[in-house]
């Protein structure tokens, strides 16, 4: 009976043995580099827990960001690689420590559907995923683990960006001139298309147009229906051509020079700009004023998250590649 036990024991002890050097050469960085050139991934540039980066996966993001530029394939710089490498290195990061989010199924469909649409046809598209050495299957699951380091990120920061009343009010105080609103108007207008390109013989056939509008507006005709029926400006023919208020830095000098000379109800005579030709007819004005602290606050309180938002972003993206088991130097 002792042969059979000992047997069986130094099987066990061999077992352990060899689950140890196993365990010893996963973990083995030259090991690991020297497989990722066998399988065609080339160098191991890091690992962040447990998972390696390897010189395929910073291939493929330049890849990846030729294509979204619109530029053709060319040896990135030094500089450019080592961001990418840091930009991987620290999305990884997230990823991990993101793992215990969820993820609404209807967001990732969402979200693989919009990636999706953004090619002309499926054989482009599984074209596209090929090249960069994925398939339908990886990149729904590089999406997913995306999705949960952003969720992740998300929470990170949201405990960092809140703002509070009081800093609303320091920073209003304090650049009160951004927060005085100059003398605006409110200007309809009935326009007919006649930008610098336009054919002679059709900008002629435009401005007879736009004088037989004034003339039938001269002669009592409504300004709203006649805009609904003829402007060429369909974001606002449907609302009496109502432009909304606006201040004279926004407009051209022409359209601007017209619109001051008129009073509130008034309808000028035909005006031609680069755009084209116009007949305004000023709905309001409304003069200069500070705007009071109630008005602005919730656009301050917007603005003030955002800038915090980015100095917690670049910070975790400094910090988060310190929390890897390996960077390969450049």
């Amino acid at each position: 009976m002792k042969r059979p036990v000992a047997f069986w024991i130094a099987i066990g002890v061999g077992c352990a043995a060899g689950l140890g050097c196993a365990q010893a050469l996963v973990r083995s960085i030259t090991i690991r580099d020297q497989l990722g050139e066998l399988l065609g991934r080339g160098h191991l540039l890091a690992v962040v827990d447990g998972n390696g980066i390897y010189q395929a996966d910073l291939d493929r993001l330049d890849a990846e960001s030729d294509y979204v530029a619109g530029v053709e394939e060319s040896e990135p710089a030094k500089v450019k690689r080592e961001a990418a490498l840091t930009g991987l290195v620290a999305n990884s990061v997230a990823e991990a420590r993101g793992l215990r989010e969820n993820v609404p199924e209807p967001a990732l469909t969402g979200e693989l559907n919009l990636l999706r649409f953004q090619f002309s046809d499926d054989k482009t598209w599984r074209s596209v995923l090929k090249k960069s050495g994925l398939s339908p299957a990886s990149i729904a699951r590089m999406l997913k683990n995306n999705f949960k380091a952003r969720e992740w990120l998300a929470k990170k920061i949201a405990t960092e960006v809140s703002v509070t009343d009081a800093e609303c009010r320091q920073f209003y105080e304090s650049h009160r001139e951004q927060f005085f609103s100059p003398e605006l108007r409110n200007v309809g207008h009935l326009f007919l298309a006649a930008p610098p390109e336009t054919p002679p013989d059709v900008v002629e056939t435009k401005r007879a147009a736009i004088e037989a509008l004034s003339a039938r507006l001269g002669a009592g005709e409504n300004f709203a229906e006649l805009a609904a029926q003829n402007s060429e400006d369909e974001a606002t023919k449907l609302r009496g051509g109502e432009l909304g208020y606006f201040s004279t830095k926004r407009m051209p000098p022409d359209f601007v020079e017209a619109a001051t000379k008129l009073r509130p109800g008034e309808i000028s005579k035909p005006v031609q700009t680069r755009l084209g030709f116009h007949i305004l007819k000023l709905i309001d004005v409304r003069g200069p004023r500070q705007q009071t602290f109630g008005e602005v606050r919730g656009d301050i309180a917007i603005d003030l998250a955002n800038q915090k938002r980015e100095v917690v972003a670049e910070r975790l993206l400094v910090d988060l590649p310190r929390n890897v088991d390996y960077l390969r130097p450049f």
